[in-house]
């Protein structure tokens, strides 16, 4: 007869997995880490929000002010004896709408000012545009 060996039974400690107390504290540790770095992104994101805004009016009123800058000196200064100092109405000189943008579920117009800074003598003007708090300006001359 063979001699009886005694197995023994596993401790239940000695298991190879985590247990829901070590889990939870590894889960304690990242929530600790990522919440100040979320915090720091934060301000990044709604930075990066207002830049694509600049970005895109000033796009847009750069558009608008080569579109008025390429006309002939003298359209231009007939506005200006017509409209001093007064927004152009982009409808009346380029078409209905022509202009006008959406940009995030708004629609923008740009308002465009040509006043004459010769002094009287009606040779240098001066082209602004603004879309929403962007400006853009440049100077045409008559030569």
């Amino acid at each position: 007869m063979s001699p009886l060996k005694l197995h023994r039974r596993p401790h239940r400690g000695t298991s190879d997995g985590f247990t829901l107390f070590e889990i939870l504290i590894a889960i304690l540790i990242m929530v600790i880490a990522i919440v100040p770095m979320i915090q720091a992104f934060g301000p990044a994101l709604f930075f990066t929000g207002t830049e694509e805004g600049v970005s895109v009016f000033t796009n847009q009123a750069r558009h608008t002010l080569n579109r008025i800058a390429a006309a002939d000196f003298g359209t231009l200064d007939a506005l200006v004896q017509n409209n001093q100092a007064n927004p152009v109405n982009l409808d009346s000189f380029f078409g209905a709408g022509q202009e006008s943008f959406s940009f995030r579920g708004v629609t923008y117009t740009p308002r465009v000012v040509i006043t004459d800074i010769s002094g009287g003598s009606g040779g240098l003007l001066d082209i602004s545009v603004s879309i929403d708090q962007i400006t853009v300006r440049t100077s045409k001359a008559n030569y």
